[in-house]
């Protein structure tokens, strides 16, 4: 596959599987050849607009077969990708742009009010529509036969810009390197091939979804785009074209078996369902099983170290579900160190909960122009992730939560997973956040914020009752919040900061 630069993961698919499905939609599909063909053409327009290489160009687009070619192609350019999340305010967006010294910006259709976000840089309408500047560059150009350098494995290959839950948004400096490991640890996961049908459900501007466009692509298997979740349609979709593998957080999961045809339709082909962003707990997990089979598989990661750093073993351990290790993230991956250590770097022993940490080729360069903060993010040249967990003897990850995200009542720390664990134990609930609101007596109050189950009926305190059976008494709901539905990032989680200071 020689270097490890993303473009040569297309060129690979290329070579080797040239004849083999790439993009399918519906009827329509569009083989590796075609695809790597379109994708140098799209690069030659790209340096046809005179972006010298290693400029910046914003790519704001849902899951499109457009937006997958202008991965490979700014590649092949000599450009770094900016993805922008379609789900942030002109502001939030202008602001990335600006931060990131974006030259250029691709735009599809479903992020069209936000092309005047572009300020003076170039604006391109990226699309699969015929009329649109993208096909326009590709029916117009020559293919790109030589990519465009000088670039190397440290080149930076993206710049994502982290969800700003906790503060101002950073833009993630990932090089070739970083990606292209990434893609690789998710194919020594085991159990992908090339007659995989991948669906992109959860986003690709986001690494919950970045490294599929990568991975499935060095494989040669096939990429059926979505442009927006939705439950019955994600279910059409696995039915209808045989898609093998998707990733998914657990609301999106809870969201399919709740479709009243859902234990009607053909869902045999389906042989992996990753879940991550969120965690699913056992009861919960239980159910999907019921509904999907035993194709589940929790993945750990960060956009810092390029996407995943541990899962859980696949097969899954099959008729091991009380095993207490499938409430954890699982094992570290290939070629990702991991450790448990306080802020010093001082080692914990085996189950006892410290920062997680890691390192390995996956981990960022640094954070675009912020090196205090870069310089902060790491202890003796490991990654803090900002985790709080522990580990066992045979390396199984359980996180206990979000540092920032721990609740301290009364001199006591409470894990909110531990708190939910028990509330989704409960029949009657559909979602679940605990978070701390500050009390004058506690320091912090535990507080429960739920939804309940289709035609459920349950007051707060059998909720409260109900936790009261299985946890101490400190770390109980104090109070208990009804929601029709919890806020969430793009990537599925639920955003906690918003529960505490709701606008």
């Amino acid at each position: 596959m020689g270097s490890m630069l993303l473009h040569n993961l297309i060129l690979h698919a290329e070579r080797t599987s040239a004849s083999r499905p790439a993009i399918i939609d519906g009827a329509s599909v569009r083989d590796y050849r075609e695809t790597a063909a379109r994708i140098r053409r799209a690069a030659a327009g790209l340096s046809g607009l005179g972006l010298a290489p290693g400029k910046h160009v914003a790519i704001i687009d849902a899951n499109t077969a457009s937006f997958y070619e202008a991965y490979f192609a700014l590649s092949l350019a000599g450009l770094t990708a900016v993805p922008v999340n379609t789900r942030l305010s002109p502001p939030e967006v202008r602001f990335v742009l600006e931060d990131s010294e974006c030259a250029a910006v691709l735009v599809g259709k479903a992020a069209a009010g936000l092309a005047e976000t572009g300020g003076d840089r170039r604006v391109l309408s990226l699309g699969d529509e015929q009329d649109s500047d993208w096909n326009d560059m590709i029916r117009s150009s020559a293919p790109l036969e030589t990519p465009r350098g000088p670039q190397d494995e440290d080149s930076i290959a993206h710049i994502f810009y982290t969800g700003g839950t906790t503060g101002r948004s950073k833009g993630v400096m990932l090089s070739h390197r970083n990606v292209v490991s990434s893609a690789m640890n998710k194919i020594m996961l085991g159990g992908f091939a090339r007659d995989d049908i991948w669906l992109h459900a959860a986003p690709m501007y986001h690494q919950a979804d970045a490294w599929a466009v990568l991975s499935f692509t060095a494989l040669g298997a096939g990429h059926v785009f979505m442009p927006s979740f939705h439950p019955a349609r994600t279910l059409h979709l696995i039915e209808t074209l045989g898609i093998t593998g998707v990733q998914l957080v657990p609301t999106m999961v809870f969201m399919m078996l709740a479709q009243p045809d859902a234990e009607r339709r053909d869902l045999s082909r389906i042989r992996r369902i990753l879940y991550g962003s969120a965690p699913m707990p056992t009861e919960m997990l239980k159910r999907a099983e019921r509904g999907f089979g035993n194709v589940f598989q929790h993945i750990y990661g960060l956009t810092e170290a390029a996407g995943t750093v541990a899962a859980t073993p696949w097969p899954p351990m099959r008729g091991e579900r009380e095993d207490p290790r499938m409430a954890s993230c699982g094992q570290p991956i290939a070629g990702v160190d991991m450790r448990i250590a306080d802020a010093t770097g001082r080692l914990k022993p085996p189950g006892e909960i410290g920062s997680i940490q890691v390192r390995g080729a996956t981990v960022m360069r640094g954070y675009w122009k912020r090196e205090a903060e870069t310089a902060a993010a790491f202890v003796d040249g490991w990654l803090d992730t900002g985790d709080l967990g522990h580990m066992d003897e045979d390396g199984f990850v359980f996180i206990a939560d979000r540092a920032r995200d721990m609740i301290i009542t009364g001199g006591e720390n409470v894990y909110s997973t531990e708190v939910e664990d028990v509330l989704y134990s409960h029949p009657d609930i559909a979602e679940a956040a605990v978070i701390g609101i500050p009390d004058p007596k506690w320091g912090e109050a535990v507080t429960a914020v739920v939804t309940l189950r289709g035609g459920a009926d349950l007051t707060e305190q059998a909720l409260i009752d109900h936790c009261r059976k299985r946890l101490a008494r400190y770390k109980c709901p104090k109070s208990v919040r009804f929601l029709d539905s919890l806020p969430k990032s793009a990537a599925g989680k639920i955003l906690k900061h918003l529960l505490r200071n709701p606008a």
